[in-house]
């Protein structure tokens, strides 16, 4: 049996198959990456239905399983996406979309979080699982969990395993277009980041970095004021990598850290914990 796992965000739509008795997550061993099943399809792209029948025919050779015996997702993109995604996942005879939220709790594979929104449920099912997935990755300490996609979010996970709350900004290319459309004369800018712009996209490109560097900067103040020093920095999304040059030495050795599969990963432990809720319900 295989699970297809499905990170619905604004811009694109990321998927992972994985086998349903797998022990650990894809990838974490050497070797394994070149098995992986996964992809990435923009919510634009012309052939997006296609991309998911290709997503639930992936790994069928191997596996001898026609279609995912379960699909479960996190969608924080708009409802007329959703069904545009649960459409093409019905076309291709793979089961209904099983879409998971935050919760008040998490506790399986060793890993507990403690959900400390005002309203958990009102806490993106993203953000969620992206500190799921970061705590089984980094299973001691506190962490600043900072996602750089559509919108920029940085989340503080205690040592504890409570999540202390998080803030959302403008992503980088929000920052870019909003700067184009609300300006008279400034483009929508290609540039490069440096040190001392001295021309105009180069200086836009500079500006929304620097910015994006400050929050997390400022946050991460706040993280060890209520933390201590010692803190984790764990970077994800579509536009980890433009930013990660900036934040290097805040910390110990490895801080921050690339991790571009929290959600996913942190989906795929919640899809271990309801499997391993089913087989301890009585049947019938």
């Amino acid at each position: 049996m295989r699970w297809l796992l499905i990170d619905a965000g604004n811009t694109a739509l990321k998927w992972e198959v994985v086998l349903a008795s797998a022990a650990q997550w894809p990838g974490s061993a050497p070797g394994e990456d070149a098995q992986r099943w996964r992809g990435t399809v923009s919510m634009d792209a012309p052939d997006f239905a296609d991309a998911l029948a290709r997503a639930c025919a992936a790994g069928s050779a191997v596996t001898g399983a026609p279609a995912p015996s379960t699909v479960l997702g996190c969608s924080v993109t708009a409802p007329d996406r959703v069904q545009i995604i649960e459409a093409a996942i019905r076309a291709a005879n793979a089961p209904t979309v099983r879409w998971l939220d935050a919760a008040a709790r998490f506790d399986h594979d060793g890993i507990v979080l403690h959900n400390g929104y005002a309203q958990p449920e009102r806490l993106g099912a993203d953000r969620w699982h992206a500190l799921i997935g970061a705590r089984a990755r980094y299973a001691r300490g506190a962490l600043a969990v900072v996602t750089l996609g559509t919108a920029t979010t940085v989340d503080t996970l205690d040592a504890g395993g409570r999540f202390l709350g998080g803030v959302i900004a403008p992503g980088l290319e929000m920052m870019r277009s909003a700067l184009a459309r609300g300006t008279g004369r400034l483009p929508l800018a290609g540039g490069d980041y440096v040190a001392h712009p001295v021309a105009t996209d180069d200086a836009i490109r500079t500006g929304i970095l620097d910015a994006q560097a400050g929050l997390v900067e400022r946050r991460l103040r706040r993280i060890r004021e209520q933390c201590g020093r010692s803190v984790q920095v764990v970077v994800s999304g579509g536009n980890a990598l433009a930013l990660l040059p900036l934040l290097q030495g805040h910390g110990a050795p490895g801080n921050p850290a690339h991790e571009p599969d929290l959600v996913l990963r942190g989906l795929w432990h919640h899809a271990r914990a309801l499997a391993a809720e089913a087989l301890t319900k009585p049947a019938g």
